[in-house]
């Protein structure tokens, strides 16, 4: 009986030991199914579980999880996440699905909540603080003991928060996210500028294993890249840029950090469409030991570095003795990929080209991308668009074109100037109707 007594109270406390996390939406539509869990390594996120979610909410065991940085990822109308630290604690929290992680609400979980009152706190301190500066840039004979005062109170509380946080694992957050502030306000914009810029990192350890494994270090890096070297010119401002990339890669020692960061770079200068920042960056990812660099990665970026705005159109063989680069004596082009089993593309080519129907300066190369049973269907639909460059390439998705151009729904339409080069990649035909009639006009 003592031995049964005994494994009784042990099996007891592993129960009572088991952590969890919790999360309820407190939005019920549109319903949502499932939830995944992720793990941040190298802050990038890597899946770990799933499960379902039953009357708006979800449970996840993390008795065999490490502490870390983890991610709740879910779809609603579009992907919804909720960010949080797990560190051998219960995790309860409700979220609006619509909104996602600037609406949750911890109801359990000492380290959540901890880092989420120290960025709530802090940031209105800073932002009262940096209101002040605005102040003293217009008139700088404003009250400096007030911008002390507040200063001295982001201090006591950056001080006060770390003391609390000394045993927890989001304290590397908490000192990682101090800011330097000036003793008094700046006169001119410029040496404020500088000054944040000079003490950017001053506080940053990219050593800390727990700020490589959160996405923090990919913020700061994107904040102080694209937010901190802004210029009215494009050709400066892209200076600055590649200069700001080369400072940050030089404070990083660990190559699998700076591949991270590198990458996470690379891929929001695709999506800003900058050819000129992201071909210098990916000439400084190439400098990686051979190991790190990620060869999915670069490929991927050499294919779509061809199509971004700004850069000259890849070629399309529409005959024998004729290319799209071949062409010349229109103001504009026009490259359309269709599909003649394409009903949205049945509905949307005929305005298409009843718009271009007066529009001489627009030469319209369309570009129909089937399967082998679908080319006479093609050679049918095409007849109804007898002034266009129409050609018909046989392999849908897996096609030359399709490929060269890195299509992956139809119709889309690519823009270019007399010179071929992409100027726009209209969405949809009201935003085409709007850059064909700005680029006549000009």
């Amino acid at each position: 009986m003592k031995y049964i007594s005994l494994l009784f109270l042990v099996v007891v406390q592993l129960v009572s030991a088991q952590n969890t996390v919790t999360g309820t939406f407190i939005d019920s539509l549109p319903q949502i199914k499932n939830v995944a869990l992720y793990q941040f390594k190298n802050g990038t996120p890597e899946y770990v579980n799933f499960t379902d979610v039953e009357k708006n909410s979800f449970t996840f065991s993390m008795d065999s999880l490490p502490s870390g940085y983890y991610r709740a990822l879910y779809k609603n109308v579009a992907s919804g996440y909720v960010d949080f630290i797990y560190n051998k604690e219960n995790i309860k929290f409700e979220v609006n699905s619509k909104v996602g992680q600037v609406s949750v609400g911890y109801a359990a979980s000492r380290e959540n909540q901890l880092l989420q009152a120290y960025n709530y706190n802090m940031l209105q301190l800073q932002t009262e603080l940096d209101s002040l500066q605005m102040v003293f840039f217009r008139k700088p004979s404003a009250d400096v003991a007030l911008y002390k005062d507040i200063k001295s109170k982001i201090d006591g509380a950056q001080n006060y928060y770390e003391n609390l946080a000394k045993n927890d694992y989001c304290l590397s957050i908490i000192k990682a996210s101090k800011r330097y502030n000036a003793p008094i306000p700046f006169t001119l914009p410029g040496n404020y500028i500088s000054s944040i810029q000079k003490h950017y990192f001053d506080p940053i350890d990219f050593k800390d294993q727990g700020l490589k494994n959160s996405l923090f270090l990919k913020n700061r890096v994107t904040d102080y890249v694209f937010y901190l070297h802004q210029s009215e010119s494009k050709e400066t401002e892209n200076r600055l840029f590649i200069g700001a990339i080369k400072k940050v890669t030089a404070l990083v020692d660990d190559s699998e950090l700076k591949e991270a960061l590198l990458a996470d770079l690379i891929q929001k200068l695709i999506a800003k469409e900058n050819s000129v920042v992201l071909a210098e960056t990916v000439a400084i990812y190439k400098e990686l030991p051979v190991a790190v660099q990620k060869y999915a990665l670069l490929k991927e970026t050499q294919q779509l570095s061809k199509t971004l705005l700004g850069v000259v159109a890849p070629n399309i063989k529409i005959s024998e003795t004729e290319t799209l680069h071949s062409l010349s004596g229109s103001k504009a082009y026009l490259v359309v990929f269709w599909s003649s089993t394409c009903s949205h593309c049945s509905l949307e080519l005929p305005k298409v080209a009843t718009l271009l129907k007066d529009k001489q300066e627009v030469t319209v190369v369309s570009v129909g991308l089937e399967k082998k049973t679908d080319a006479v269907n093609w050679t049918t639909k095409v007849k109804d668009f007898p002034t266009w460059k129409n050609v018909i390439s046989i392999g849908k998705w897996n096609s030359v074109e399709s490929v060269s151009y890195s299509v992956n729904t139809t119709p889309s339409y690519f823009l270019l100037n007399k010179n071929k080069q992409i100027i726009a990649k209209p969405k949809d035909l009201e935003t085409l109707i709007k850059v064909v009639d700005e680029l006549l006009i000009q």
